[in-house]
């Protein structure tokens, strides 16, 4: 009896299971596969410090404290302001000379035009300026000074005076007694007490509104006494005059020049009371 050939079957769960093997070890040889090309991928150093790197400036720069910037009114720069806010000398020399003519910069266009800066150095230095909103210089105001008349002001008059107490008050008033009031201002100096400073103050607030009432005396009748009482004149220069008169039948102004020839000051105040 012939033998059958042997054959090998297998069952539907063995198929099955077959199958499944092979699709696990399909996987695992992909899987393998996969990862081996990866690990076989060169790395590139460089690039991977230059990215660590800018990741740890971003994070140093995240914890500094942000820089405060002060501002300043370029108006009122000092030199050592200027210097550190990087204006060069002559542009500050050039603001300076500018500030002198009592005007002010207002806008950065207008600092630019004074310090003439570049526009790039203008840029550099335009964050740390602050200038005035709406500045406008107002002119300041004048105070008129209404002038009092020398010939009738009074002691507490002249006592108001930075210099003048109650001593050269008293003093300017008995002085323009003597003199039947002040004919001209520059009598002033004669007050005996008052310096250069002091008349020049008074002066600031005093001048002559109302004349001097003074008598002149005539010189062909004027006697002794009353020449010796005129202001300017003394015992002697009284004599003088007399004498004169006397021997000449008479006496005129031309006399006067010739006696007083070297106090010509003294000459034109003794006019005022002689003719």
């Amino acid at each position: 009896m012939p033998q059958r050939p042997f054959r090998f079957v297998l069952s539907r769960p063995q198929r099955g299971a077959v199958i499944i093997l092979l699709l696990v070890m399909s996987v695992v040889q992909l899987f393998r596969l996969f990862t081996q090309s990866v690990e076989e991928v060169p790395l590139d150093m460089t690039e991977t410090h230059q990215y660590q790197a800018l990741l740890d400036s971003i994070r140093i720069r995240e914890k500094e404290p942000t820089p405060i910037v002060y501002q300043y009114n370029p108006n009122y720069l000092s030199d050592y302001r200027a210097y550190a806010i990087g204006i060069p000398p002559e542009a500050f020399d050039r603001l300076l000379r500018f500030r002198e003519t009592n005007r002010f910069v207002n806008s950065p266009k207008e600092f630019q035009a004074v310090t003439e800066l570049t526009d790039a150095l203008m840029e550099k230095v335009l964050p740390q300026l602050k200038f005035p909103k709406g500045f406008v210089k107002t002119k300041p105001k004048v105070r008129i000074l209404v002038k009092k008349d020398i010939n009738k002001a009074t002691a507490n008059d002249f006592a108001e005076i930075s210099g003048i107490g109650s001593v050269l008050s008293e003093r300017i008033v008995n002085y323009r007694t003597y003199l039947s009031g002040f004919s001209v201002l520059a009598q002033c100096y004669e007050v005996y007490g008052l310096d250069s400073l002091v008349v020049k103050r008074l002066l600031d607030r005093f001048e002559i509104q109302s004349p001097p009432n003074i008598n002149r005396l005539d010189l062909n009748r004027a006697t002794l006494q009353e020449l010796e009482n005129t202001p300017y004149l003394n015992r002697e220069d009284a004599r003088k005059i007399i004498a004169h008169r006397t021997r000449n039948k008479g006496i005129n102004e031309a006399f006067l020049s010739e006696l007083f020839v070297n106090s010509p000051n003294k000459l034109q105040r003794i006019k005022l009371y002689l003719h």
